[in-house]
């Protein structure tokens, strides 16, 4: 084909006149450079102004919006939105550094037994660099308890005894 032969239907809409393939509208990379160049023609280059000119903000979120349409989905453990590939991503990381923290604590644990409580849980994981909450250490201290790591020491508080090490 030659150059006299081109048409806009196979060249990049960003508008650099470069020869696309069929089925794709942008070379690698030119729909940022295309989106940049909308924003500042239409929104003053504002994500935010180009967002509350269709009615969407603090207070009506589009990813609310983008969840209500099924193309994305919300995490069941968390308040992160985004796209079902984006989900599993997610979700990936979350279990890794969950694995990670279950892993440092029990090692803790068993390293330095005793009497456990969650405050100590937390500032044990805190120290290793990781930011847990009291309710998720109370649930590894019971997942470690039905394993026989921990057993229970007071009925009406979270306080664990190592019973092996």
């Amino acid at each position: 084909m030659t150059d006299t032969a081109q048409t806009s239907a196979n060249l990049c809409y960003c508008g650099c006149q470069t020869v696309i393939g069929y089925g794709r509208t942008f070379v690698a990379g030119h729909d940022k450079i295309a989106e940049a160049a909308y924003l500042t023609v239409h929104h003053n280059g504002s994500v935010a102004e180009l967002l509350a000119s269709q009615g969407y903000g603090p207070g009506n979120p589009v990813t609310d919006a983008a969840v209500a349409t099924g193309k994305w989905k919300k995490c069941e453990h968390c308040d992160y939105k985004g796209t079902p590939e984006s989900i599993r991503n997610h979700m990936a990381k979350v279990q890794k550094a969950e694995h990670n923290q279950r892993e440092t604590l029990e090692k803790s644990l068993r390293a330095l037994g005793g009497t456990w409580d969650p405050s100590r849980g937390v500032q044990t994981l805190r120290d290793a660099g990781y930011h847990p909450s009291e309710k998720y250490i109370r649930e590894v201290y019971r997942r470690l308890a039905d394993s026989g790591v921990l057993e229970r020491v007071d009925e009406n508080r979270a306080i664990y005894f190592v019973t092996e090490q």
